[in-house]
């Protein structure tokens, strides 16, 4: 037995174009010129009201909760609307999965985006089926970093510690990760507030080809069927 957890924006997609879009719609309702998609990537992370008051933040401007409840909720129906207009799957990832599934591994999904938003979202890029769980930032009473979500995803899928990887990108990632005592590699092109070498993941790949055999330098014999032959 052997799981495999996923983030969702930034680890298994580039979400970022769709993202900046959002952004940039709910800053131009406020009278605010757009931020440039380079910006935004490194201003997503904890779900939309956090990746907005990052975005305000940008102009010195800090929203009342009235203000910011109003356009995290204009922002996430703007985004619901136009949630796969330039998000693309990373490349290499595909080979993965669809090796992961045919031998058995099971795989999860553990995202600080709100459920609904990342369900819809794997479903439009045909990912929805190789995943067992989908755990996401309004499911639990908590989020990334904290450890309930890894945990309960782990259990879910009949995991251990010692059979559990989360692939991340973020700080949040390797913080859930250390506090629920499983590894986590890291990928270089996702999207994070720190340098690389700072988030203390296990590992670091920058493409998913690199990913069985960082899996097996970790965990020996445990992921050897995601080895292409």
């Amino acid at each position: 037995m052997a799981v495999l957890l996923f983030d969702l924006d930034g680890t298994l997609a580039d979400t970022n174009p769709d993202l900046h879009a959002a952004m940039n719609y709910i800053l131009s309702k406020h009278g605010l010129a757009p931020l440039p998609e380079d910006r935004v990537r490194h201003l997503i992370g904890g779900g939309a009201a956090m990746i907005l008051q990052r975005g305000f933040a940008e102009y010195g401007r800090t929203l009342s909760e009235a203000e910011m409840a109003a356009a995290t909720d204009e922002f996430v129906l703007w985004y619901d609307q136009n949630i796969d207009h330039g998000t693309r799957i990373f490349d290499n990832l595909m080979p993965i999965l669809d090796r992961a599934r045919a031998h058995g591994i099971k795989m999860g999904v553990v995202t600080n985006k709100r459920e609904g938003l990342a369900a819809k979202l794997l479903f439009r890029l045909n990912l929805q089926g190789y995943f067992d769980v989908l755990l996401g930032g309004d499911t639990l009473p908590t989020r990334k970093p904290d450890p309930e979500m890894i945990e309960t995803a782990m259990t879910r899928l009949g995991g251990t510690p010692a059979n559990t990887v989360l692939l991340g990108d973020s700080e949040a990632d390797t913080g859930a990760a250390r506090a629920a005592g499983v590894r986590c590699i890291c990928v270089s092109f996702g999207y994070r507030r720190i340098p690389l070498e700072e988030l203390g993941a296990d590992a670091i790949i920058d493409d998913y080809a690199e990913l069985p055999a960082a899996l097996e330098n970790l965990l020996p014999g445990v992921f050897p069927a995601l080895r292409a032959n």
